[in-house]
């Protein structure tokens, strides 16, 4: 996933609402990475655009789409917006963290999606831990001071503006000590929660909330070169499969993004469930996230499309798509950079080629262009796998990963 530009493109609900007894004709698609959405949203038949820090080959293959370099993100996303037709648009993730850059898009064209009013509300961690609690759902202890945190590393300190788990650290007297005095503003102090970490998919309409899909999620995998705390996969979960006491939790959490959050479209939950089986939200994203492209293989539902519905966008019903199995998903980082040329696409290629048959979906996501470099540390491919079982989902995916690890060159 390169960071430099692609070709220009093509010369709350914002000012102008999009009128919704007449179908869209263009989507617009903002975020740090636009691909999974855009592969969801381009089988409703819409013309799509998209501006993100990659612009991926496999996202060109589904939308006119331009890259903005890393050090203008988010700001430059706004400033590409101006380039394409009117139109709705949507956001992935991390813009939740800029709801005024949000609401100034909005203000220009339609959004299909939570403005920043309502962004505001979820992720105020003193709302979400009050609205919680009222539904008898945990949220980890957090604190906007260090002061009373502990410092044995049972605490965490958090960026208040970041998405996928980045910059989380332990919060010990080291880390402390490094601080120095700089004001604490950018960061939140929250007590770790120990248990498995999972996430869950919601559409959320004027009429309730609905749950569409969960997840394990796979964090930190070292083998993959991700940091600790980070975001780096999930391997997919069928709700119906859940214990009735954990559906019945998601259920509570559910009335909430629907009632007093008053969220639309599809939003996601972070989540620790703990030993005991209980609950503990980590954030609530009011976006669509990594993991919802797992909910459209194994369903061949178009997510996209019934977010799109439920912001009140009339679109096309969404093409069929094969569906089944149980699903796993892996990011790989960059050990070192790497220069993508004509042969490290076509080796890519070939994999994805012989992958993909047996898969009935795309096996590698996020491919990069030729003449581009990947940074150290920065996303370079994405895999897919899919069995009979997460276990073997998971094996099957570990295999991939290797073999894609050694073709880009990365120990």
């Amino acid at each position: 996933m390169p960071s430099e530009h692609a070709p220009s493109p093509r010369s709350g609900h914002g000012a102008g609402p999009h009128d919704p007894a007449q179908p869209a004709q263009s989507l617009l698609i903002l975020g740090a990475s636009a691909r999974a959405w855009a592969v969801s949203a381009a089988r409703t038949g819409l013309r799509l655009q998209a501006v993100d820090l990659f612009a991926d080959r496999d996202l060109l293959a589904v939308a006119t789409a331009v890259a903005i370099p890393a050090k203008r993100y988010p700001s430059a996303l706004a400033e590409a917006a101006l380039g394409f037709p009117s139109g709705p648009w949507c956001y992935t993730g991390a813009l939740e963290n800029h709801p005024g850059l949000v609401d100034t898009i909005a203000a220009a064209r339609p959004l299909a999606g939570n403005g920043g009013d309502a962004i505001r509300r979820v992720r105020s961690t003193h709302h979400l831990a009050e609205s919680l609690a009222e539904a008898g759902i945990g949220f980890p202890r957090t604190l906007d001071d260090p002061s009373a945190a502990p410092r044995d590393g049972t605490w965490l300190r958090k960026p208040r503006a970041s998405g996928g788990g980045h910059g989380i650290v332990p919060w010990t007297a080291s880390v402390a000590a490094a601080r120095g005095p700089a004001p604490p503003h950018g960061h939140v102090w929250q007590e770790r929660c120990d248990g498995l970490p999972v996430a869950a998919v919601f559409v959320v309409t004027s009429r309730g909330a609905r749950l569409v899909g969960t997840s394990r999620q796979l964090i930190g995998v070292a083998a993959w070169h991700s940091p600790p705390y980070a975001y780096c996969g999930s391997i997919d979960v069928d709700p119906q499969s859940l214990p009735d006491d954990l559906g019945e939790q998601w259920g509570r959490i559910g009335s909430l993004l629907a009632g007093a959050f008053a969220l639309r479209g599809a939003v996601g939950v972070d989540a620790i469930v703990t030993p005991s089986g209980r609950l503990v939200v980590i954030e609530i994203n009011p976006r669509p996230t990594a993991s919802m492209e797992l909910v459209d293989r194994r369903t061949g539902s178009c997510l996209a499309g019934e977010h799109l519905a439920a912001c009140g966008i009339v679109t096309g019903s969404g093409s069929p798509a094969p569906s089944g199995g149980r699903w796993a998903k892996g990011i790989l980082r960059a050990a070192h950079p790497i220069a993508v040329d004509d042969k490290l696409c076509d080796r890519l290629d070939g994999f994805n080629a012989a992958w993909s048959g047996a898969d009935g979906w795309p096996a590698i996501a996020d491919l990069p262009r030729p003449g581009t470099e990947v940074p150290s540390g920065a996303p370079c491919i994405t895999l897919f796998a899919v069995a009979d079982s997460g276990r073997q989902a998971r094996g099957l995916l570990e295999t991939r990963m290797k073999i894609v690890a050694e073709a880009l060159g990365q120990p």
